[in-house]
């Protein structure tokens, strides 16, 4: 499960990151900025407060301030430190659903990606949208879906939602089918799925990948890392995202 303070949201990927409770242990509930010996270190701190503090420090690491902002604005209302008495998490778009699906098969475009670069102009994912479009990579998938299911895959991760990861676009492909030497293939294995809806807007997309990582980060559900992926249909159908679960 991804790990986070549960105050400013700062990603714990090690021990030296961790708060300290009263008997000074470490706690990989808070990082040690926000939490030491049992207390907050700013206990007067408001919400908003803390994120007029985290902005410029994400600012720094390439994010814009606006999307910043509003990242900070979605999210931190459902950690620890900041959830309402009614609890946030009852509030949260959670998954509609979960699933078990067998392993699929895919063919398309793939590239390295980060999710800290994919919130900056240096993000690589909208670029290989318009390159799949432009040239009609889904037409030149045999498929046995038709023309409309096309999958945004999340693959081969290195950290969790922390570190580096594939990005895959592709679609289902026939088993005779033949991949040309210009695109690529993707496994995902069999899983269960906790499955999220969206729709075809971009910054639907976000808002719920948003939810999902608030959704993991507060122990709501134990993420598997081993292949997550959205399904786009027609137009006026959602957007379903499948995380893998345990």
């Amino acid at each position: 499960m991804d790990k986070a303070c549960q105050s400013c949201g700062m990603p714990l990927e090690h021990e030296d990151q961790y708060g300290t409770d009263a008997q000074h242990h470490k706690t990989d509930e808070y990082c040690k900025y926000c939490y030491q010996d049992g207390a907050f270190v700013q206990p007067d701190l408001t919400m908003e407060g803390m994120i007029q503090q985290c902005v410029p420090i994400m600012v720094e690491e390439g994010m814009q301030k606006e999307e910043a902002t509003s990242m900070l604005h979605n999210y931190l209302p459902y950690l620890k430190r900041w959830r309402s008495s009614e609890d946030a998490a009852h509030t949260m778009n959670g998954p509609i659903r979960e699933e078990y699906r067998g392993s699929i098969r895919l063919v398309g475009l793939k590239a390295r990606t980060n999710n800290q670069k994919e919130q900056t102009s240096q993000g690589i994912i909208p670029g290989m949208w318009g390159r799949f479009w432009s040239e009609d990579v889904s037409g030149r998938i045999r498929d046995d879906e038709g023309p409309a299911s096309v999958y945004g895959c999340y693959t081969d991760y290195e950290n969790g939602a922390l570190g580096e990861y594939t990005f895959f676009i592709g679609k289902k492909a026939t088993e005779d089918f033949q991949t040309p030497d210009d695109l690529e293939e993707l496994v995902i294995p069999a899983a269960r799925y906790a499955i999220f809806q969206a729709t075809h807007e971009p910054s639907s997309v976000f808002r719920v990948w948003q939810t999902i990582w608030a959704w993991a980060a507060t122990g709501q559900g134990e993420r598997t890392y081993t292949g997550d992926f959205e399904v786009y249909g027609n137009p006026d159908e959602p957007v379903l995202i499948y995380i893998a679960i345990k």
